[in-house]
């Protein structure tokens, strides 16, 4: 195996037992970047301009503000006011008003880990579907793991082509994976259900006793906390 920087994450989470290793792998990523803007990035000044610019989304802003450095979250929250204080206009003009509607009604969506977040997962989609194609081995990785969210399921396929020569045998794999995994839970759910059954009181659970909380992850993902 051919390990560096760019793959270790993969090969650290890419394990039986994980729900969604690239959830896992993003989880990482968010953890490192919320310390990152709690911490030194505070102070310098691209970054500063970038929480001007984009500010953070709630689930970012929950995540630092769940930590120790508070002091740091609120300096940054007074750039990001600051600046949506300076597009809030005194008017009784309507036409303005709509305008400056719109505006606040999207100020949230923008957020500068998520945009960092997405960046660097898209290195990780491509990075899955390079190692398919140079390494022997991998193959095998990718096949001994639980399935996917099914928005990171769908991001692998969206990169499938940096698979090369190997895409077809890529995209198979990925597919059968994934259709493997959710028939699966479909069996934990369905036993799950009848368990809710007094009739079933003596049934064994199996292992779906889990079966919800894995559902909610291959629909929406695991968060960060």
């Amino acid at each position: 195996m051919n390990y560096h920087i760019g793959n270790m994450l993969i090969y650290q989470e890419f394990v039986s037992g994980n729900d969604c290793p690239l959830c896992r792998i993003r989880s990482i990523l968010e953890k490192r970047l919320v310390e990152q803007y709690l911490n030194e990035s505070v102070m310098e000044d691209f970054q500063r301009r970038m929480v001007n610019e984009r500010g953070f989304c709630l689930h970012h802003t929950e995540m630092m503000h769940a930590r120790q450095n508070k002091l740091s979250l609120a300096l940054q929250h007074i750039t990001r006011l600051t600046t949506l204080k300076g597009q809030l206009e005194i008017t009784a003009d309507s036409k303005k008003a709509k305008t400056m509607g719109d505006f606040f009604i999207h100020s949230h969506d923008t957020c500068v880990i998520c945009d960092n977040v997405e960046v660097n997962m898209i290195r990780y989609y491509k990075t899955v579907a390079e190692m398919f194609f140079a390494e022997k081995k991998f193959k095998e990785i990718l096949l001994s793991v639980d399935g996917f969210c099914l928005e990171h399921f769908g991001s692998l396929l969206r990169y499938a082509d940096f698979a090369r020569s190997r895409k077809k045998d890529y995209i198979y794999s990925l597919t059968k994976l994934e259709k493997e995994s959710i028939e699966k839970l479909l069996v934990d759910l369905n036993r799950f259900a009848a368990k809710h059954d007094y009739r079933n009181a003596d049934m064994p659970w199996n292992g779906a006793d889990k079966a919800l909380a894995r559902s909610i992850i291959k629909l929406h993902g695991e968060q960060s906390k």
